[in-house]
C-alpha cells in the first residue's frame, strides 16, 4: 500500500489532505492517473467540494518533498528533469496551495529519517508506508500516514513473446529486480519458486531499469509491480 507519510503532529497533513480532496472531486487526480497508467481507476483519493475553505490564509513557501527515484512510473528522473506520477500529484497539491514544490531524491528506507531530520516536509514519491490497524502499531507509529492512495502488487512478468509461461519454466533462468527490499521481502518468501532461478540479480535504477533489460532480451523474467506494468504496457 502506498501512502504519503508527515512527522507526527505535522500541520502540514491537513494542507496537503484537504488539496488531494480537492483535487479528486475536480477531477485533476483522474487526468493524471490517466497521464501515468491509462486508467482514473489506479489511484483512490477522498474527494470534497471546497475542502479547503476551512483553512483560511494559506502563507506561500517552499514545501520539499522527498521522493524514490527507482519508483517508477510514481517517481524517477528522465535527464535532468524529475517526473512520475507522484511527482505530478505533488506539483498539482502545490499549484492548488500556491506553494513552490522542491523534489529531493531519498530512499525509501530512509523515509522516518529524512523526515525527523527535517530534510524533507513529507515522505511521497512510490513510499510503501503500510497503514496499521493495531494499537501496538500506533504507539510505535513513527509518521503520521494518508489513508494509502494505491493498492500494488509485485509480479513476475516476461515479454509478450517469451516462452516462459509458468514459474517452473523459468528454471536456470535470470530474473531481474530492483534494490528495494520490498522486492527481495517478496520473492524470499516463494521458497518454490526461488528454486527454479538460476540467479535473482538486484539492479539499480528500479522498475525502469528493469523493465527496460526485459525489453533488450538480457533476462527471462523481472519482478516489477503492477503500478509500472500498467504505465509500460498502456
Amino acid at each position: 500500500q502506498y501512502s504519503i507519510g508527515f512527522r507526527n503532529g505535522d500541520s502540514n497533513y491537513h494542507y496537503i489532505d484537504r488539496a488531494l480532496r480537492a483535487l479528486s472531486y475536480e477531477g485533476k487526480i483522474d487526468e493524471i492517473s490517466r497521464k501515468w497508467f491509462g486508467t482514473d481507476n489506479a489511484v483512490s483519493f477522498p474527494s470534497k467540494k471546497d475542502a479547503l475553505k476551512d483553512l483560511g490564509y494559506i502563507a506561500e513557501r517552499t514545501f520539499i518533498i522527498g521522493v524514490d527515484l527507482d519508483s517508477a512510473p510514481l517517481a524517477f528522473q528522465s535527464g535532468e528533469e524529475y517526473i512520475g506520477f507522484d511527482i505530478d500529484l505533488a506539483q498539482a497539491v502545490c499549484d492548488r496551495l500556491g506553494w513552490v514544490l522542491k523534489v529531493q531524491p531519498i530512499h525509501s528506507e530512509n523515509a522516518f529519517v529524512e523526515l525527523n531530520s527535517g530534510n524533507i516536509d513529507c515522505a511521497w514519491g512510490g513510499m510503501v508506508l503500510e497503514q496499521t490497524d493495531s494499537k501496538d502499531s500506533k504507539k510505535k507509529q513513527k509518521m503520521t500516514l494518508t489513508a494509502p492512495y494505491l493498492e500494488n502488487r509485485l509480479l513476475l512478468i516476461v515479454r509478450g513473446d517469451s516462452k516462459y509461461r509458468t514459474g517452473s519454466s523459468l528454471k536456470g533462468t535470470t530474473v531481474l529486480l530492483g534494490t528495494d527490499e520490498t522486492y527481495m521481502n517478496a520473492l524470499s518468501g516463494e521458497e518454490k519458486l526461488m528454486k527454479n532461478f538460476g540467479a535473482a540479480q538486484r539492479v539499480t535504477g528500479g522498475s525502469k531499469a528493469c523493465f527496460e533489460a526485459l525489453a533488450a532480451g538480457s533476462c527471462a523474467a523481472i519482478v516489477a509491480d503492477s503500478a509500472a506494468l500498467a504505465y509500460y504496457t498502456h
